[in-house]
């Protein structure tokens, strides 16, 4: 009895090696057998940084003088319809508040931006409907060639690009929607993509409020598809892209 006693506490640490070993083989196994993923499936599509500067409507001038205020790092528009707004904001501190003062002007905030041609962009804003007018309001983009003007891609030209449908996320409320959807009294969310004509290099976000309406934006949104890297290396010249645009 003794010795066999002597025996068991002798052959113990093997036992434990074996039964150790035994257990990771059992672990690589499992991680060798599992399954190969599909290499068929499309990945999902991952938007980059905010290509717009400041989307957050946080940083404005305001001209007393004039009683203009000015979204910084926005195009200008010297009409008064768009002013910096504190109180109906969906993020932050500021947003800023859309109305047309007079028939036939609009109330009009836009930037534009470097694209690459034939990716696919991110448009995302928040937006307050305060007081609708037959119209109302709608986003009001463009695409260009270059960064000034002269370079807008006509219209015609991209409504034989897109679709009737996709044509409304540029200009209208969404997919296949003429004007933004708009409950009042609640802030809404306009998400959407579009792929980028192969003749364009910018793009202008925009919205318009047009006379009779009045809606709040805040927290604007452009991004374009992270694969690709040209954004990063665009980013460098987008101060000076911006002030060719204005």
């Amino acid at each position: 009895m003794k010795y066999k006693k002597h025996i068991f506490y002798w052959l113990f640490p093997f036992v434990l090696m074996l039964v150790a070993c035994s257990r990771e083989d059992v672990v690589f196994d499992s991680i060798d057998s599992s399954p190969t993923p599909n290499n068929n499936e499309e990945p999902e599509v991952m938007y980059g940084c905010n290509l717009l500067k400041n989307g957050g409507l946080e940083d404005w001038e305001v001209v007393p003088i004039g009683m203009y205020d000015y979204i910084i790092d926005w195009l200008p528009h010297n009409n008064g319809n768009v002013k910096m707004e504190w109180v109906t904001v969906c993020e932050g501190k500021r947003s800023a508040k859309m109305k047309s003062l007079k028939t036939g002007s609009s109330a009009r905030v836009d930037q534009c931006i470097p694209v690459i041609p034939g990716d696919r962009i991110r448009i995302r804003f928040n937006y307050f409907v305060e007081q609708w007018k037959t119209n109302g309001a709608r986003t009001y983009c463009y695409f260009r060639t270059k960064a000034v003007e002269s370079s807008t891609i006509p219209t015609d030209e991209l409504k034989a690009f897109y679709s009737d449908n996709d044509y409304y996320v540029i200009r209208g409320g969404g997919y296949g929607i003429k004007y933004l959807p708009h409950s009042t009294g609640i802030w809404q969310t306009f998400d959407e993509t579009i792929v980028v004509p192969p003749t364009a290099n910018y793009f202008v976000f925009g919205v318009n409020s047009y006379y009779g309406t009045t809606i709040y934006i805040d927290d604007c949104y452009v991004g374009g598809e992270i694969r690709h890297s040209d954004y990063s290396a665009r980013d460098d010249l987008s101060n000076e892209k911006q002030e060719e645009s204005r």
